[in-house]
């Protein structure tokens, strides 16, 4: 497959189209790492000490399936971002 790069064509302000793109895909992958480490530290946190006494049976794995498939989605998002290039 061929890829093909945005030319570096500047415009108001002095950035090019590919400087741009790199800063929306910087800014999406710390948003990325920010709700991966939630995501992580809700698998701690919530499990371990909101739900450690929780009368409700159905809590604890009713919060593992939801955990499990939010880390799903941020998988798929994750891999949906890689590219060739670093």
């Amino acid at each position: 497959m061929t890829r093909y790069r945005l030319p570096n064509i500047p415009y108001a302000g002095g950035k090019t189209i590919y400087k741009i793109g790199k800063e929306r895909q910087r800014r999406g992958r710390a948003t990325w790492l920010a709700a991966t480490a939630i995501t992580v530290l809700a698998g701690v946190a919530v499990p371990y000490g909101m739900l450690t006494d929780s009368a409700r049976i159905m809590a604890v794995p009713l919060f593992w399936l939801l955990f499990g498939v939010v880390v799903i989605i941020l998988i798929v998002i994750g891999v949906m971002r890689w590219s060739d290039e670093a």
